[in-house]
């Protein structure tokens, strides 16, 4: 008879470790915070994350070190604002460097762009008609994807959504005011 009790003793506590490794590892592998996690929504689609607001200063530098990924030999520029946007740039014509003024009037389109409408166009002092120099600069230098010329129109946009930032995020143009000095932008996810 007490090889019979043995049996159950053995069984009931084989049964008790196989129930309390069942409780442990049902507990350490549900999340604790599985009502909070059920309950995090997410938007889907384009979302504005942020609102970035800046001065003249401050954009100035943020533009022309992005510009500076974009110089070569050829050819090298910056872009300012002041109480006009500016390209400053300057190429080389028979080994002297010949300075180029590009002047804009900057505008938001609704689908985040940038818009720049040529004001005037110079080789050193001397002003040249827009058309003409928006169509030869089309036409001779390898522009970033986001740059589109429009000669006719005597436009530059600039695609800023098409500018990725981080994986899935973007820029939106949203407020550029030259003459007070304040710019904000939308900090876009997809």
């Amino acid at each position: 008879m007490k090889n019979k009790y043995w049996k159950y003793i053995c069984l009931l506590v084989l049964a008790l470790n196989i129930a309390i490794i069942a409780v442990i590892g049902f507990q350490v592998t549900k999340h604790s915070d599985q009502k909070v996690l059920d309950k995090v929504s997410v938007i889907k689609g384009v979302n504005k994350v942020a609102d970035i607001s800046t001065n003249t200063e401050q954009l100035n530098t943020v533009i022309n070190k992005y510009l500076a990924d974009f110089q070569d030999d050829k050819m090298t520029y910056k872009f300012y604002l002041s109480d006009k946007a500016v390209l400053e740039g300057s190429y080389k014509l028979f080994g002297t460097s010949i300075p180029l003024y590009l002047y804009f009037e900057p505008y938001a389109l609704n689908n985040g762009s940038v818009d720049l409408k040529v004001t005037s166009i110079s080789i050193g002092t001397l002003n040249i008609p827009a058309k003409t120099a928006l169509s030869y600069i089309k036409g001779a230098y390898q522009l970033p994807s986001f740059v589109t010329i429009n000669s006719q129109k005597q436009e530059v946009l600039i695609d800023l959504p098409q500018i990725a930032i981080a994986k899935d995020t973007f820029l939106q143009a949203g407020k550029l005011d030259l003459k007070n000095g304040q710019f904000v932008f939308h900090l876009m996810q997809k």
